[in-house]
C-alpha cells in the first residue's frame, strides 16, 4: 500500500490503483505470452507527472512499464518484473496542429483512428494504418514498435513520420529530441533510436508527426489467384516494376475461410490480394491498370467483394477470425520482414515447414513492404503439437534470417521473439545494451524485453 500512497501523492488518488481488476488489465497484451501482475497502475496526464513517477522509481529501483492500449502482439508491455505500469491512455490530446507544415503534435495515448478523425477537416491524415488494430492502437504504441500498416507501401512506417518527441529517460530526465524541420544533419539520430525501442530507453509523452494530404482520388480492388505462391509473386513483380501502390495486402485461402466463418462475408476462398492506389484520377486509372496486368500475368483475376464490401473492412478482422476458429488454441506468431524479391520463397518455405511438422498455418500481411505474418494456432494443452508449432516457428524465422530478413517487421521483439535477437544482430547486441545503459542507467524501463 505504501507504493500506492506514494504514487497518489505524485498524481492524484483517483489516478492510481492497486485493485485486482486494474492490475489484471495491465498484466497482459494480445499475445500468447504469460501475464504478469504489476504492483500498481498509474494514469499520468502530463510530461511532468511521468517524469515525477519515473524519478521516484529510479531512486527506489522500481520497474516501470509504459502501456498504451495493450494491443501489442509480442508481450511488449507485459510487466514481467512487476513494479509500476504507466498507463498513458488518458494522455490522448492533440497538442497542436501545424497545418501549413503538414504536421501535428499529439500525446501518446491518442488512438490512431481518433487522430485521423480529427485530421479530416484539415484534409490530412497520418498514413501508417496498423491494419486490424487501427481502432485501438495508440500513437505511442505505434512509435514504441515502429509499427507499419496498410499504407506503408507508399508512405512508409511510423519512424518515417516521427519528426520530434518529448521523452522521459529512465532517470526521470525530460529530453526534447528532433525538430520540426523536414530534414536535419545535426547530431546523432537519437529520435530514430527511440522509435522502435519498445519503451526500454525512454517514455514518449509528446510526438510530432508528419502528415500527408487526403488523396484526390483512389481506387481499390481485389484479385484472386490459384495459389499462394502466384499471389505473392504478383506482389514481388509489382514492387520490382515500381508500381505506385498505396497498399497491397495478401491473405491466404485459410485466412479467407476464417473470415467467412467469423463474419459471413461470402468471400471467394482463394489466395487474394487487396490493392489500393492513390493520386489524381488519371494516375489512379493508369496505375490500377498496370497492377491488373501484372496480376493477370500470374493467373490472378479481378473479383468483386460480396455486397460491395470495403477491402479494409474485411482485412480488419483477419486475426480475430483466425483466433475464433478454435478458442482453446493460442497463437504462435511470426512477424517477418525480408527483401521483397524473396517473398515467394518465404511463403513457400513457411508452408513446407508447417506441413513437415503437421501444424496449421495461416499467412497474411503487408506483403508489399516485405512483411508477412505466419500464424500457427495450437492448443498448449496438447504439449506435442504445441512443441511442434514452436519448432516450426523457429525454422521459419531461421529461413527468413538466412535470406537477409528480420525476426520483426513491425510488432517489435518484446518477449515473443527475444530468442532470435542474438542470431539476427550478433555482436551489435552488446552495443544495443550499452545504449540502454545510457538512457536507463538502472534498467528500470520495461525490463526483461528484447534480450
Amino acid at each position: 500500500m505504501s507504493l500506492a500512497i506514494d504514487l497518489a501523492s505524485l498524481l492524484a488518488p483517483d489516478r492510481v490503483s492497486v485493485k485486482a481488476a486494474d492490475l489484471d488489465m495491465a498484466s497482459h497484451d494480445e499475445s500468447s505470452c504469460p501475464a504478469t501482475l504489476p504492483d500498481a497502475v498509474a494514469w499520468p496526464l502530463t510530461t511532468d507527472e511521468v517524469s515525477r513517477i519515473v524519478r521516484y522509481a529510479y531512486e527506489r529501483e522500481i520497474p516501470v512499464t509504459a502501456r498504451g492500449a495493450g494491443s501489442s502482439l509480442e508481450g511488449n508491455p507485459i510487466p514481467v518484473r512487476g513494479g509500476i505500469v504507466l498507463d498513458l491512455s488518458l494522455m490522448n490530446r492533440v497538442v497542436e496542429m501545424h497545418e501549413s507544415d503538414l504536421q501535428v503534435t499529439v500525446q501518446p495515448g491518442i488512438v490512431y483512428n481518433q487522430l485521423n478523425e480529427q485530421l479530416k477537416p484539415h484534409g490530412l491524415f497520418f498514413p501508417p494504418s496498423p491494419g486490424g488494430s487501427s481502432d485501438v492502437a495508440t500513437i505511442g504504441g505505434m512509435a514504441a514498435n515502429n509499427a507499419s500498416g496498410i499504407y506503408s507501401v507508399k508512405y512508409g512506417g511510423t519512424r518515417d513520420h516521427v519528426k520530434a518527441a518529448t521523452v522521459v529517460t529512465g532517470a526521470g530526465e525530460i529530453l526534447h529530441l528532433g525538430t520540426r524541420s523536414r530534414k536535419t544533419s545535426s547530431g546523432y539520430h537519437l529520435l530514430g533510436l527511440l522509435v522502435g525501442s519498445e519503451g526500454t530507453l525512454a517514455i514518449a509523452t509528446e510526438l510530432t508527426l508528419s502528415l500527408v494530404g487526403v488523396p484526390q482520388a483512389k481506387q481499390q480492388g481485389a484479385f484472386a489467384f490459384p495459389s499462394e505462391k502466384l499471389a505473392v509473386t504478383a506482389i514481388a513483380e509489382m514492387m520490382r516494376y515500381g508500381v505506385d501502390l498505396a497498399a497491397v495486402e495478401f491473405l491466404d485461402r485459410r485466412s479467407l475461410a476464417a473470415l467467412n466463418r467469423f463474419q459471413g462475408f461470402g468471400l471467394l476462398e482463394q489466395p487474394s490480394l487487396f490493392v489500393e492506389v492513390h493520386g489524381s484520377a488519371q494516375m489512379v486509372d493508369e496505375v490500377f491498370a498496370t497492377a491488373t496486368a501484372l496480376c493477370e500475368e500470374q493467373d490472378g483475376r479481378l473479383i468483386s467483394l460480396p455486397d460491395g464490401r470495403h477491402p479494409w473492412e474485411v482485412r480488419h478482422f483477419t486475426t480475430r477470425a483466425i483466433q475464433a476458429l478454435n478458442p482453446q488454441a493460442k497463437t504462435i506468431r511470426t512477424d517477418m520482414g525480408f527483401p521483397i524479391s524473396r517473398l515467394p520463397d518465404v511463403v513457400e518455405e513457411s508452408y513446407a515447414i508447417a506441413e513437415r511438422h503437421d501444424v496449421l498455418l495461416h499467412t497474411f500481411g503487408h506483403a508489399g513492404i516485405g512483411i508477412l505474418h505466419a500464424l500457427l494456432r495450437e492448443d498448449p494443452a496438447d504439449t506435442v503439437r504445441w512443441a511442434a508449432a514452436n519448432q516450426a516457428k523457429d525454422e521459419v524465422v531461421a529461413f527468413v534470417l538466412s535470406v537477409g530478413g528480420t525476426a520483426s517487421g513491425e510488432h517489435g521483439i518484446g518477449l515473443g521473439s527475444r530468442k532470435y535477437v542474438q542470431q539476427e544482430h550478433g555482436e551489435a547486441l552488446e552495443l544495443m545494451k550499452g545504449i540502454k545503459q545510457v538512457f536507463d542507467p538502472k534498467g528500470i524501463l520495461n525490463p526483461g524485453k528484447i534480450w
